[in-house]
């Protein structure tokens, strides 16, 4: 062991000493290590001491050896906590896994824009292992890491951590943090002191005592709102909207069940609430068994325990959509296994007279049949390439039925259709709840298959203002380019028009065709 490498170890223990005699809330030295690659490939690149994770390194790199993109990080501590219930916030530019005691509880491993991805984590009194790893592809570069204790105010006596932030969006760190008993509000004005009170957003989280049984769930919302229920989306109406209900049937176990609600204004005024009840047991087998039961306003998804589609679902309900990236989690947490499940999913669509591509991204298997014919047919494991079939459409509704199958591993899938005309054809809600159909014609793009959400901005660049999304499934009408072609001026399905990041959008047409804005 030469000198340089001996005092190095002192430090390192010295700082892991140093992080157990902490407590949660101070600052924890982390061992941090540095690829000059995107794969954590060979030795590292240079190794130093963090006190705590909170790096925002803008277009610039953690250190001269390391390069401004496409570098990796691996983060490490051990930490001691209190027992309770964690909840641990990650914010990254670009991908990032964070794992407490060997276990991965946030996976984000994809390119994106900084955002930030939470979850809850229950620990025994004592000393915890923590470890993030992250990577850079291009452009800026974040990769932080906080949590905080939240049984204190989020517990089984039914009393909400309410989190509101002064953006539509839940970015950031919230202006204000209170408990509250309900989800029950109509606003006519800001919500809270120091609120404002249009273009907000509320995040309410909470431990909710069930006893076994199936359960109906029920908000209310204008504008956006999303509800999770033991860790899984069951209704995602996160839009523009008048104040509209809607209820999603969810089967429980037993024991004490996190419920997050995620709520945002625009204008005007702001509606929320929340409310659920417990079927009785012949009312329950008739909701898991009967889909006229069920509020089904969009895709009628039927989960089953097998890759095969067999026997009775173990759960039925509305999907908003399909574009699903459940990683390594179960659908279904306590009522799926996280492999070996399969998905039917069918509606009927007013879809105009035309051609039509039809398109899936699956890892493993999908298939898929309009009007009862098959155009898709991959019943296997899958490497996640685009699966595609086309169909024809010559009056009156189309049904179609996805059926996806999941092995082993990562689960995804992501569905969707484009005319072969040149023309794409989206639907979109207006102000009064209805369904719009809009046409968009000449060069188009969609967001990659790696992302989740892209900011649209008032101008080519980060500073400025955000003024929409764009979201899995939407697709966009490309406009033009900055003259670096890094960012495209694209106008959004009802109009609005801005700019967004060329590197997360995928078309046919060369963005350095488009004209010069």
């Amino acid at each position: 062991m030469n000198f340089k490498t001996a005092i190095w170890t002192i430090l390192v223990a010295v700082g892991l000493f140093l992080v157990g005699s902490q407590p949660v809330e101070a600052a924890e030295v982390w061992t941090a290590q540095y690829w000059n690659n995107t794969t954590r490939f060979g030795e590292p690149t240079y190794t130093r001491l963090e006190s705590g994770l909170n790096n925002s390194w803008g277009f610039g790199s953690p250190h001269e050896s390391i390069g401004n993109d496409n570098f990796s990080a691996k983060y490490e501590t051990k930490t001691e906590f209190s027992a309770g219930l964690y909840r641990f916030f990650a914010t990254s530019d670009d991908g990032m896994r964070v794992y407490v005691d060997n276990e991965l509880i946030i996976d984000v491993w994809y390119q994106s824009q900084e955002h930030i991805t939470n979850a809850d984590v229950y620990l025994s009194g004592g000393f915890h292992a923590l470890r993030v790893e992250y990577f850079e592809a291009t452009g800026q570069a974040t990769a932080k890491l906080r949590w905080a204790k939240v049984d204190s105010a989020v517990n089984t006596t039914g009393l909400w951590q309410a989190e509101y932030f002064n953006n539509a969006g839940l970015s950031g760190e919230p202006i204000l943090t209170q408990t509250e008993n309900k989800i029950d509000y109509l606003w006519l004005g800001a919500p809270a002191n120091g609120v404002p009170e249009d273009n907000f957003s509320i995040r309410w989280s909470a431990n909710v005592p069930v006893e076994a049984g199936t359960y109906r769930f029920t908000v209310r919302a204008d504008d956006g709102i999303r509800l999770k229920v033991d860790g899984q989306t069951i209704i995602d109406q996160w839009r523009t909207q008048p104040a509209t209900t809607f209820s999603a049937d969810v089967i429980l176990p037993a024991g004490t069940v996190p419920v997050v609600v995620e709520y945002f204004d625009q204008t005007s005024q702001a509606v929320a609430s929340l409310n659920w009840s417990k079927f009785s047991s012949s009312e329950a087998r008739q909701v898991e068994n009967t889909a006229t039961s069920l509020s089904i306003t969009d895709w009628k998804g039927e989960y089953f325990a097998n890759t095969v589609l067999d026997g009775s679902p173990v759960v039925t309900r509305n999907d908003p959509s399909i574009n699903f990236n459940w990683g390594s989690s179960s659908p279904i947490p306590n009522v799926l296994n996280h492999n070996g499940f399969s998905v039917r999913w069918s509606k009927t669509e007013n879809i105009p007279v035309g051609s039509y591509l039809f398109k899936v991204y699956a890892l493993d298997g999908a298939r898929v049949w309009i009007n009862g014919e098959q155009i898709i047919n991959h019943w296997d494991t899958a490497t996640g390439d685009w699966l595609t079939g086309t169909f024809n459409v010559t009056e009156g509704t189309t049904d179609i039925r996805v059926e996806y199958l999941h092995q082993s591993g990562m689960a995804e899938i992501f569905a969707t259709w484009e005319a072969l005309d040149g023309t794409v054809v989206t639907t979109t809600t207006n102000e009064a709840g209805e369904t719009v159909e809009t046409v968009i014609t000449g060069p188009t793009a969609t967001l990659i298959s790696s992302a989740r959400a892209l900011t649209v901005r008032s101008g080519p660049g980060r500073d400025f203002g955000s003024i929409g999304y764009i979201t899995q499934g939407v697709t966009v009408k490309l406009l033009g380019r900055d003259s670096e072609t890094y960012w495209i001026r694209v106008e959004l399905p009802d109009g609005t028009i801005g700019w967004a990041s060329g590197r997360f959008l995928s078309s046919e047409t060369d963005f350095t065709t488009l004209d010069l804005q």
